[in-house]
C-alpha cells in the first residue's frame, strides 16, 4: 500500500491561472451555447407572463353591524373647527350660510359634538346648580351640603330630551308629507333631515344652555325668567331656521314649529325652575319651622 504525505495534502497547491480562465471560460461558453440552440430549434415558443397573486378584497368600513363600535366611527372622523364652526353656528347662525344644514351637517353629521356638550351641560348644571343652592341658603341656620343628586336628575332630562325628541320629530317628518305625487314624495325624501343629522342639530342646539346655566347662579328672579326666554328663543329659533325646508313639505307646518319651541321654552324653564330656582312660599315655610324649633 503507498504511503500517503499528509504534510502535501495540508499544504495548499498552485495551479496556473491560464488553467483556471480557460476552464471556467469554456463551461461559461457550453452554457450560452446551449440555451441558444434550445431557443433557436423551437421558434414558435409561448411566453408566460408571471403571475400576480391578487390579495382579497376587504369589506368596506361602512358595511358594519349597527351595533358595533366600528359604525359609528365615522360619526366621530370630524375636526376641532368643524365643531367650533358648528357650536358658533348654533347660537349665531347668521354667520353661517342659510342651506349650511344641507351642506355640512346633513351630508357629514357627527356625534363628537353633541355628546361633548351635553356632557359639559350636564357638569355645568350640577356645579351651578349647588352654588345657587349654597347661595339660597347663607342667611339660613342650616348645614349646607352638596346635592350630588343633581348629576343624575340633569343626565337622564338631557339624554332623554337629546334622543327622544328628534326621534319624533324625524317620525312626525315622514309621515307627514304631501302625498301629491312620486317626485314629489322622493323630492321631500332627499331634502327631510336624516335621523342622524336631527341628533347631531339638536344636541349643538343644547349649547346656549352652558353659559345660561352659569348666569342662572344669579337669584333674580326675572333676571332668571330673562334668560330663559332669550335661551329657549335662540335655540328653537335656530333650529326652525335650520329646518324650515323639510318643516315646509309637512302638512302640520305650524303645530311642528309650535312643538319645536315649546319644547325648548319646557327645557329652559324646567332647568331653571328645578336647579335654580326656590319659591318664596317654601322660603317662610322653612323659616317658620326653623323659628318654632329655636330653643326660648
Amino acid at each position: 500500500m503507498n504511503t500517503v504525505d499528509t504534510g502535501e495534502l495540508l499544504n495548499f497547491q498552485d495551479y496556473s491561472p491560464e488553467h483556471n480562465e480557460r476552464s471556467a471560460r469554456i463551461d461559461v461558453e457550453a452554457v450560452h451555447t446551449s440555451q441558444y440552440n434550445n431557443s433557436m430549434s423551437n421558434p414558435n415558443y409561448d411566453f408566460e407572463e408571471p403571475k400576480v397573486t391578487e390579495e382579497p378584497a376587504t369589506s368596506p368600513q361602512s358595511n358594519h353591524n349597527f351595533w358595533t363600535i366600528q359604525y359609528y366611527q365615522k360619526y366621530f372622523d370630524v375636526q376641532t373647527n368643524e365643531v367650533v364652526e358648528r357650536i358658533i353656528s348654533s347660537v349665531l347662525p347668521q354667520k353661517v350660510s342659510r342651506n349650511y344644514f344641507d351642506e355640512r351637517i346633513k351630508g357629514k353629521p357627527d356625534l363628537y359634538g353633541p355628546i361633548w356638550i351635553a356632557v359639559t351641560l350636564i357638569f355645568t348644571i350640577a356645579v351651578s346648580g349647588n352654588i345657587a343652592s349654597y347661595l339660597q341658603n347663607t342667611n339660613k341656620s342650616v348645614e349646607w351640603r352638596y346635592d350630588f343628586h343633581i348629576v343624575s336628575i340633569s343626565a337622564t332630562a338631557i339624554v332623554c330630551y337629546i334622543w327622544l325628541v328628534p326621534l319624533a320629530l324625524w317620525a312626525a317628518l315622514k309621515w307627514t308629507v304631501h302625498p301629491d305625487g312620486q317626485d314629489e314624495i322622493e323630492t321631500q325624501a332627499s331634502k327631510s333631515p336624516t335621523m342622524i343629522s336631527l341628533f347631531c342639530l339638536y344636541g349643538y342646539s343644547l349649547s346656549i344652555y352652558i353659559p345660561v346655566a352659569i348666569f342662572w347662579t344669579i337669584q333674580i328672579f326675572w333676571l332668571q325668567w330673562l334668560f330663559v326666554m332669550m335661551a329657549g328663543f335662540v335655540s328653537g329659533a335656530v333650529l326652525v331656521f335650520w329646518l324650515l325646508p323639510a318643516l315646509r313639505k309637512s302638512r302640520y307646518f305650524i303645530i311642528l314649529v309650535g312643538c319645536i319651541l315649546g319644547c325648548h321654552f319646557l327645557l329652559a324653564a324646567g332647568f331653571m325652575l328645578y336647579f335654580f330656582h326656590t319659591p318664596q312660599s317654601s322660603i317662610k315655610h322653612f323659616d317658620v319651622i326653623s323659628s318654632t324649633l329655636k330653643p326660648v
